[in-house]
């Protein structure tokens, strides 16, 4: 990070009087900041980040002279190999901005098969944390369980099913797969249903007296909730009044059966609640739906088939939320392998947790379909993207944690006449379509990346040079390093932007996408004071909707989202 960089952010910090998710900054005026162990972890547990010893925060984000420096380079080097496990591998420089040296370090995030990371001398049950917001919170023993089953190829799915049996399978999609997998390979054409079964992970055994596998129940099965009740999914429609006191829901359906029935039953749910507006093209009027249907099945066969299938989570079923601007699409358990949220994406990026169940789905049609439930070719999110581009909508948002996936899609059009009215009284010359692109996604979606850009079919270097024009201009402020770096509408423009809804309606929406935040993200997100963002969070929390997790005057105090009361 060069000075220029460094000063960028201090702007960025100082005007938002936070730090972003990936920072931490830390005084070092007062001694070595001890408590940097924990953000060691903290970071290399969740998606990296960067530490900045010698700016105080209790003091508006001032640069404070540090002589000792080069000494705090050396004890967090140290810390970082020692005083960790595993030890981490930081990148550290000396930056001078405004008159003093402030030291910078880069903490890489570490692979899935190195994680959790903690504090060696605590041990792991009490010394592994993530970041949350802009602090650091200590892993639970289900997060260390779960990121601890994520470092092997898990296995889960080819688990036998206590108490089933064939008959627990329904033989007609079985035949239906058999006969598919039966053309293209001798091996499972010469030999009996059983054994197919078995060597498709099917079932247990290779003689008809084996029991199904978790798999093969979750395919084929009659009714897998007989033996995992909460292996289902749930489908939410809000009503579009958000305000609304006479209905909770306009449509609340559990969904129960195999994968592919789940899939089917859930498509018809979300299409029946569904509007759907009439497009003049060039073969004549046609009605697009507000989301794509192709993009809605991906997702939710995704979190079917990719969720985490372990033992501590076969209690957690899979939601479905439609609300009034965008579809929520929440599954048990994080990425899993080597895959980071900025890869997603990306053509031929993938990594399947459940490695039979993934086989055998794409293997499988939907019923009543010439369709196949899963392509399992690493074009589900890629299709998402092109779907959202193609419908002219904002593009699906990505958030991994240790304990679930979720995936957004807004329902409205990313350039839409609003969105091109906003972008005009602006006043500010956007000479490209990929700088409108990147205003607009700015606004919707909290903020940019190179890579975001990207997948809206942007050059690398093109979108690089974007960004750093929106900056420059003043519409946009970078937060975080380089290697880090992503771009929020700076808080004057996001101050003209006009409401769509009363400030705790937005805030209730913006802590059911995100589940977890500080009022300091809050307000930069809604553009709200934050007086105006604590008066609003504090009627949530009378409500019964929102949890205030910290201190309560603590700037890292966080609040969670826990949903409107019964």
């Amino acid at each position: 990070m060069d000075p220029d960089d460094l000063a960028g952010l201090l702007h960025t910090l100082r005007r938002f009087g936070s730090e972003p998710s990936n920072v931490e900054v830390k005084s070092g005026a007062g001694g070595f900041p001890s408590s940097l162990r924990e953000t060691l972890v903290a970071f290399a547990n969740t998606d990296g980040g960067v530490i900045v010893v010698g700016v105080d925060e209790a003091a508006g984000f001032a640069v404070v002279d540090l002589p000792e420096v080069g000494q705090y380079r050396d004890q967090l080097v140290a810390m970082s190999s020692t005083a960790v496990t595993p030890p981490l591998r930081i990148e550290t420089e000396f930056v001078q901005v405004e008159g003093a040296r402030v030291l910078l370090a880069v903490v890489p995030a570490l692979p899935a098969d190195q994680r959790p990371a903690y504090v060696t001398s605590k041990g792991v049950s009490t010394g592994a944390y993530i970041r949350t917001g802009d602090g650091d919170r200590r892993m639970s023993e289900a997060e260390i369980g779960l990121t601890y089953a994520s470092r092997t190829q898990p296995v889960y799915d080819r688990e036998r099913v206590e108490g089933a049996v064939l008959d627990d399978l329904d033989r007609a999609s079985v035949a239906r797969t058999l006969e598919r997998v039966r053309v293209g390979s001798a091996y499972l054409r010469d030999v009996d249903d059983a054994t197919a079964l078995h060597r498709l992970g099917a079932l247990s055994g290779p003689e008809s007296s084996a029991s199904p596998t978790l798999a093969g129940i979750l395919t084929f099965g009659r009714f897998p909730q007989q033996f995992f009740p909460q292996l289902m999914a749930s489908v939410v429609v809000h009503p579009h009044d958000a305000d609304s006191v006479d209905t909770r829901f306009v449509d609340n359906v559990t969904l129960r059966g195999s994968i592919p029935e789940i899939v089917a039953e859930c498509l018809a749910t979300l299409r029946r609640n569904l509007s759907a507006r009439a497009l003049n093209v060039a073969g004549g009027r046609t009605d697009r739906l507000d989301f794509p249907l192709a993009a809605i099945r991906e997702a939710v066969v995704n979190a079917l088939m990719h969720r985490d299938y372990s033992p501590i989570t076969r209690g957690t079923q899979v939601q479905i939320e439609l609300l009034p601007d965008r579809l929520v699409i929440r599954s048990p358990g994080g990425l899993y392998g080597p895959i980071s949220e900025e890869d997603l994406g990306e053509i031929d990026v993938s990594s399947s947790r459940n490695a039979a169940l993934a086989q055998l789905l794409s293997d499988t049609h939907l019923p009543r379909s010439e369709q196949l439930v899963a392509e399992n070719r690493a074009s589900g999110i890629p299709l998402m993207i092109a779907q959202a581009r193609t419908h002219g909508l904002r593009p699906p948002t990505f958030e991994s944690r240790v304990t679930h996936f979720t995936v957004a899609m807004g329902r409205s059009e990313l350039l839409g006449p609003d969105v091109r009215a906003w972008l005009a009284s602006l006043h500010t010359p956007l000479p490209t379509s990929a700088h409108e692109i990147a205003v607009a996604m700015m606004r919707g979606g909290g903020f940019v990346t190179n890579a975001t850009l990207r997948e809206w079919g942007v050059e690398r270097h093109v979108a690089g040079a974007v960004l750093r024009n929106l900056t420059e201009a003043g519409v946009a402020i970078r937060q975080g390093g380089r290697r880090y770096a992503r771009y929020v509408l700076d808080p004057d423009i996001r101050q003209q932007d006009t409401p769509r809804a009363s400030p705790e309606t937005d805030m209730a929406s913006m802590l059911q996408a995100r589940r977890i935040a500080t009022a300091a993200e809050l307000a930069t997100a809604t553009g709200l004071s934050r007086s105006a963002v604590l008066k609003n969070l504090n009627a949530l929390i009378s409500a019964g909707a929102v949890q205030a997790l910290g201190a309560a005057r603590s700037p890292k105090r966080t609040y969670e989202w826990i949903g409107r009361p019964q």
